[in-house]
């Protein structure tokens, strides 16, 4: 007669290597009732939440979210209780979540939420893995990619997306908006007679001129070679010209300082275009203030040109 141990399925595990993967997987286990208290935490959630898994036990999940999470997280908690699994970010899917350390600290953690029955009723495993450190270098990656390198302000990318936002809302608040286009007059010549570090120099210094003068809610961007781009909502024209007038004389007053102890001395032209109800897509403010600056240029330079406002529909 074949023995019992003939016929053990070859794929069961037993409790013991159960127990064994739980308490020493990375990735951080917790068990809660159908109440929301954790009944169990293993040694990786000790490690996340640096506090011990037998202080936590009893306790409810919601000890472990900021409090601005708790009220949300009890309604999803309750949805996934009734069996709604297709609530956001419970379910037996991968999610990103917020918790909260014991000193107060927040942690990015990657969730797997399952649900078993237990002896006394339902209980809820959550599979917990740390995204901190992920989540950091994916906000790095969004900032370099929305940011100009040399000047540390927005570039194009960034200013299309943002400024196309704005302009929607001036629209819906009928409020106007005013775009400026800035042009630093003979820059090429800095490059070619001075080197690419001397026209450096003189990027980052314009760029902080440029920011002196930008207010709360204000756009400003770099938006190509020695061009740069500020959209001013709740502006009407005619200030708008009046900030640019006054970056014009600035910077016809003022030396830039390179590495090599030179001091170079500029001009800056300027376009705008002046917005009343926000009708035009950004494209087309683009395109106005960009005809204004090429009139600056042709003009002979060193000068602030305002593009008329495009004629009413209703006229």
């Amino acid at each position: 007669m074949p023995s019992r141990s003939a016929h053990r399925d070859p794929f069961r595990i037993d409790d013991a290597v159960y127990r064994k993967i739980v308490a020493e997987i990375e990735d951080g286990i917790i068990a809660i009732d159908e109440n929301g208290m954790i009944l169990y935490g293993n040694h990786a959630v000790e490690v996340l939440f640096q506090q011990p898994a037998s202080g936590l036990v009893g306790q409810p999940i919601e000890v472990l979210l900021p409090p601005r999470y708790r009220q949300i997280h009890r309604h999803h908690l309750a949805g996934f209780m009734e069996g709604q699994v297709h609530t956001k970010y419970m379910g037996s899917r991968s999610s990103f979540i917020v918790r909260c350390r014991a000193d107060g600290t927040e942690i990015n953690l990657g969730a797997t939420i399952l649900r078993t029955e237990g002896t006394n009723g339902p209980v809820f495993i959550a599979v917990l893995r740390d995204l901190t450190e992920r989540h950091g270098y994916q906000h790095e990656l969004e900032r370099l990619a929305n940011t100009d390198p040399l000047s540390g302000i927005n570039n194009r990318r960034a200013f299309t997306n943002l400024a196309s936002q704005e302009l929607a809302r001036c629209r819906q608040a009928e409020v106007p908006a005013s775009l400026i286009l800035f042009d630093l007059d003979g820059f090429k010549a800095v490059n070619d007679g001075y080197g690419h570090d001397a026209g450096d120099t003189v990027i980052c210094e314009f760029t902080n001129l440029l920011k002196s003068v930008v207010h709360s809610g204000d756009l400003l961007a770099r938006w190509g070679g020695e061009e740069f781009v500020l959209l001013m909502p709740n502006t009407p024209v005619d200030r708008c010209a009046a900030i640019a007038e006054m970056v014009r004389r600035a910077v016809e007053h003022l030396e830039f300082a390179t590495a090599n102890g030179l001091a170079l001395r500029l001009t800056v032209s300027a376009g705008i275009y002046g917005s009343q109800a926000c009708a035009e897509s950004l494209d087309e403010m683009i395109r106005r203030a960009d005809h204004a600056l090429y009139s600056a240029k042709s003009g002979g330079r060193n000068r602030v040109m305002i593009e008329p406002a495009a004629p009413s529909l209703a006229a």
